[in-house]
This record gives C-alpha cells, sequence and structure tokens, in this order.
C-alpha cells in the first residue's frame, strides 16, 4: 500500500490493516534510490502475502537489502529469518534485540506464554537469524537518500528502540510498540515490559522532531504525528498512565 511518494506499508495484521498474516505488526518499506529499507519483519507466517504486497506495489521485493528491527517480539523479529530466506538482506538491530533474535530465544520475549494465552498459535516457532550490525544509542545509519537514528525506548519491552528516519526535510519516527495512535501504549503481563520506563521513553520522544508518526499497529500519521506524543504526555502529567491499547 503506497503511503506516499517512497514509502510504502507492505504487512500489517489485524491490528492495522489486514495486508498479511493476522498477526504481523506494521511493515513499513522506504525507496532509499540504493535499494529498499524494511522497518520490522512481522512473523514470517504471512511473508508470501507481503511479497504480492511488494509487487502489486510495482516493487522488487528482492531489493529489499535492509532491515531494521524495533525489538525482538515475535510480530515484528519473528519473520526475519523468513526475510533472509529469500533476499541477501543486511539486518540491523540493538544490542539486547541482536542477541535475542541471534539465539532465538523464545523465552526471552515471553513467546511461551504468548502461546499459551492464545496470542499466537500454538504451533508458531521463532526462528532464529543472525543480525549483521548491532546498533548503539544515537548511532546514524546512512542509506541512499535515508539517514536513520536509532533511539532506545524501552518500556514495551526491555530491548524497544525506535529510529527516526530523515530525507530531505521530511522526518518520520518509526516507533514499534513505544507509543500508538491518540496517545496508547501496550502493556502486557511479561517480566519486561515496564510502565515508568515506557513513560520516560514517552517523554523522551517528545524531545525529538518529526512529522509522521509510523507505530508498529493501528493507523499512522503523515502530518502533526507529535500530536499523539503530546496527548499522552498530558496524561502523565497528571500523573495518569497513557491509556492502554486493548
Amino acid at each position: 500500500m503506497r503511503v506516499e511518494p517512497g514509502l510504502y506499508l507492505v504487512g500489517s495484521g489485524n491490528m492495522g490493516f489486514n495486508l498479511s498474516d493476522a498477526f504481523d505488526c506494521n511493515l513499513y518499506l522506504f525507496d532509499s534510490g540504493d535499494g529498499y529499507v524494511l522497518f520490522d519483519a512481522g512473523t514470517g507466517m504471512g511473508m508470501d502475502q507481503i511479497w504480492q504486497r511488494c509487487i502489486e506495489d510495482e516493487l522488487e521485493p528482492d531489493r529489499i537489502d535492509h532491515l531494521f528491527l524495533t525489538h525482538a517480539h515475535g510480530d515484528h523479529g519473528g519473520g526475519a529469518a523468513h526475510v533472509r530466506d529469500r533476499t541477501a538482506v543486511t539486518i540491523y538491530a540493538g544490542e539486547q534485540t541482536a542477541r535475542i533474535v541471534s539465539a532465538g530465544n523464545e523465552a526471552a520475549i515471553s513467546l511461551p506464554e504468548a502461546r499459551a494465552a492464545g496470542v499466537y498459535p500454538a504451533d508458531y516457532h521463532y526462528r532464529a537469524c543472525a543480525v549483521d550490525r548491532m546498533l548503539t544509542p544515537g548511532e546514524i545509519v546512512a542509506i541512499g537518500d535515508l539517514t536513520i537514528e536509532m533511539i532506545p525506548t524501552p518500556g514495551h519491552s526491555h530491548d524497544h528502540c525506535s529510529y527516526l528516519v530523515t530525507r530531505g526535510e521530511r522526518r518520520y519516527l518509526l516507533a514499534g510498540d513505544a507509543i500508538f495512535h491518540g496517545g496508547r501504549i501496550v502493556l502486557q503481563h511479561t517480566w519486561d515490559c515496564s510502565v515508568p520506563q515506557s513513560i520516560a521513553s514517552i517523554q523522551h520522544l517528545a524531545t525529538i522532531d518529526f512529522e509522521a508518526l509510523l507505530p508498529g499497529h493501528l493507523t499512522f500519521s503523515l502530518k502533526d504525528g507529535k500530536r499523539h506524543i503530546h496527548t499522552a504526555c498530558a496524561i502523565i502529567d497528571r500523573l495518569g498512565c497513557p491509556p492502554a491499547l486493548a
């Protein structure tokens, strides 16, 4: 689905636009002018649909040269190995995410508990996939006409990060599961989900200039994306917790 020139939504599940597998997150693809840059990989269960979506949008999925992961959860990082099956992709992630994905460590992402709770199918398994480049906080990667800055945003999970993507004067926040439309967040009964960390991450994002908010689920905002951060911060300022995504 073409979002604007050079930006596509090529995958999304039941908590988004139903473009691929029901359990997938939103997968955003940028045409950098020097290959495609994909943000998050979904579960891996919808890879045929993602590839077909690219073809329908007159994209060449074999040109997906770069994959950036926001965190290791199955709906975001589980598809990394499946992308690598199809194309010679370079995979980037924060250090903690890289260690989990490279090892296929299901316990680290509470996948056994998630399967038992019905969050994922009972037969879903996480394939290990080597991460090529571990990013440090604030590190900037230049690809074609894009610059991509890694921003640690723990809270939803201990390994979570977001990415600030700049093309010319246009700035996009790839927020993963740190913040959603309407200032909502995801709270889960997992060992590494932290409300204080989530709030601190949102407050940090409020200091960053960007126009477009591209979250990991629900819809996106191409203009005035910071209004969703401000909505959350207004609640935080009253000692409240932003509303949880059901």
